[in-house]
C-alpha cells in the first residue's frame, strides 16, 4: 500500500508529485462553502418535501428522519475543503445510513446524490494527505461494495425497489439480474465518475500552480534582463562622464598654463585665456550635472519628483535599519536583531559613506533570504571591534531553511555586496551552513569620514 502512489505516479507521469500539497483556499473561499452548504440544505429539504407530495402517505418515509438523513449528508459540505477526508468519512456513513429501507427513497433523491458525490470529488481534489485519502478511500469502496452485494441477497431492498412486482419484463434479463448489473454499473460510474473528476480538478490545480511558477520566473529573468541592460546603459555613461571631465579639466590646466605665462607680457590674451577656462568650467559642469542625472535611478514618484526639480530623498543609512526590518516582515520574513559593538552606539555613528554600505549589504542579503530559501525567519548579528588593521563593523545574516527549488538568479545581489565591501577594504564570506540553511557575512574597515567619502 505504501508505494502504490509511486507506482501509480510512474505509470501515470502527468500526475502530479506525490509530495505536492494543493494550496488551502483563502478564508474567503471557506466561508462560501459555508453559505452554499446552507442554500444547498433548504434545497434538499425542499426537493425532499416536494417528492413527499408525489409518494403515497403509506410509502412515505418519517419526516424527522429524512431532514436527519439529508442534514447528515448535506452539512458536511460546510467543510469539506477544510476537512476534505474527514468529511468524506461522515458523508459516506450518512449515505449508508440513507440505504435502510425506512429511508431508501431519501438516500435515492437527487440532492442526497449530488451531495455525496460532491463530498467524493472535494476528498480527492483537496485532500494534502495523498496516502491518507487513497487509505480512507479503499476503506469506503470495499464497505461500500460489500453493503450493495449483501443488499442483493436481501429481499428488502428488492421490494424497497418494486422489482418484485414486474412479473413479465419487456428486457431480456430477469427483473433481479437486471436489478442487481443496473445497480453495479450505477454505483461505478457514480464513484468512478467522481474520482475521476477530482483527479482531473487536482492534476489541473498542480498545472495552474506550475504555470504561475514560470510566469513569475519569465518576469524576474526579464526584469534581470532589464536591471541588466540599465547597468550597462549606467556603464556606458559613466565612461562618457570620465571622458567629459577629462577633457574640460585637461582644457582647463592647458589655458591656465597659458595665461600664467603671458600674463606679464600680455594681459588681454591672459584675460580671454580666463574667459576660456570660465567656459570649459561650466561646460563641464553642466554637461557633468546632464550625464548624472541620466544615472539617477527613476524608480518611483520621489524620483520623478527629483528629475523634474524637486527635492531628493537622502541616501539610507543605519538609521532605517527598523524600517528595512519591518518592510522584510510585510514580505514574509521576520527577523531577529542582535547587535554587539565595541563601544556602545558605535554603528550609529558610521560615517555616511560606511553607513550606506553597511545598509545595502543588510538589504540584498535580507533579500537572499527571500528570494531563494524556504526560512521565514532570519538573524541579522552586527558586530564592531578593534583589531591590528584598525576597527571594523561586521554584518551577518543566518537562516536555516532549505534552497528554494527554481529560484536560481543572475548572482547580481552577491556580487554587489562583494562590491560595496571591496569599497570599504572588506572580506566577505557567503556559502551553505551546515546541516542547512545560510550564511552571508561582510566585515568593512571604518576609517576617517573624509577617507570614507572619497573611497566611496
Amino acid at each position: 500500500m505504501r508505494r502504490l502512489p509511486e507506482l501509480v505516479h510512474r505509470r501515470l507521469p502527468s500526475l502530479p508529485p506525490v509530495d505536492w500539497e494543493r494550496p488551502s483556499p483563502d478564508k474567503k473561499g471557506l466561508r462560501r462553502d459555508i453559505y452554499v452548504a446552507l442554500g444547498f440544505l433548504a434545497l434538499a429539504l425542499i426537493m425532499h418535501e416536494l417528492s413527499m407530495s408525489l409518494t403515497e402517505r403509506k410509502d412515505a418515509p418519517d419526516r424527522i428522519l429524512a431532514y436527519l438523513v439529508l442534514s447528515a449528508l448535506v452539512l458536511p459540505l460546510m467543510f469539506r475543503r477544510r476537512w476534505p477526508i474527514t468529511m468524506m468519512l461522515i458523508g459516506s456513513a450518512a449515505f449508508v445510513s440513507a440505504g435502510s429501507e425506512s429511508t431508501y427513497r431519501v438516500g435515492m433523491e437527487l440532492c442526497a446524490q449530488l451531495a455525496y458525490f460532491i463530498g467524493i470529488y472535494t476528498a480527492v481534489t483537496w485532500s494534502k494527505n495523498r496516502r491518507g485519502l487513497w487509505t480512507a478511500m479503499s476503506v469506503v469502496l470495499l464497505f461500500m461494495a460489500t453493503w450493495v452485494i449483501a443488499s442483493f441477497f436481501t429481499s428488502d431492498l428488492f421490494e424497497a425497489a418494486g422489482t418484485s412486482m414486474v412479473k413479465d419484463p419487456a428486457g431480456v434479463l430477469p427483473a433481479s439480474s437486471a436489478f442487481i448489473l443496473y445497480n453495479l454499473l450505477m454505483n461505478l460510474m457514480y464513484f468512478g465518475g467522481a474520482i475521476f473528476l477530482g483527479m482531473v480538478s487536482w492534476t489541473n490545480a498542480y498545472g495552474t500552480q506550475i504555470m504561475k511558477v514560470q510566469a513569475q520566473r519569465i518576469a524576474d529573468q526579464a526584469q534581470q534582463l532589464a536591471d541588466r541592460a540599465v547597468n550597462e546603459e549606467r556603464l556606458r555613461i559613466a565612461r562618457e562622464l570620465h571622458d567629459v571631465i577629462a577633457h574640460h579639466i585637461a582644457s582647463v590646466g592647458v589655458q591656465a598654463s597659458a595665461a600664467r605665462m603671458v600674463h606679464d607680457r600680455d594681459p588681454a590674451q591672459s584675460i580671454e585665456l580666463m574667459r576660456g577656462i570660465e567656459d570649459s568650467a561650466r561646460s563641464a559642469v553642466g554637461e557633468t550635472r546632464a550625464l548624472l542625472g541620466v544615472l539617477r535611478e527613476h524608480d518611483g514618484p520621489e524620483s520623478a519628483a527629483d528629475s523634474s526639480g524637486g527635492s531628493r530623498n537622502p541616501e539610507p543609512s543605519m538609521a532605517q535599519l527598523e524600517e528595512l526590518l519591518a518592510a522584510n516582515k510585510r514580505q514574509g520574513l521576520s527577523v531577529q536583531l542582535s547587535t554587539d559593538e565595541h563601544q556602545p552606539g558605535f554603528i550609529d555613528t558610521l560615517p555616511a559613506g560606511l553607513s550606506l554600505a553597511l545598509y545595502r549589504i543588510c538589504g540584498e542579503a535580507l533579500a537572499n533570504v527571500r528570494a531563494h530559501s524556504t526560512a521565514r525567519t532570519a538573524v541579522l548579528s552586527l558586530r564592531s571591534g578593534t583589531g591590528h588593521d584598525g576597527t571594523w563593523v561586521e554584518v551577518e545574516v543566518t537562516d536555516s531553511g532549505r534552497p528554494r527549488p527554481d529560484s536560481g538568479g543572475g548572482g547580481f545581489g552577491l556580487r554587489g555586496i562583494r562590491e560595496r565591501a571591496n569599497l570599504h577594504h572588506g572580506v566577505v564570506e557567503i556559502g551553505p551552513r551546515v546541516p542547512h540553511g545560510w550564511r552571508t557575512r561582510a566585515r568593512l574597515r571604518v576609517v576617517s569620514d573624509a577617507a570614507t567619502k572619497l573611497v566611496s
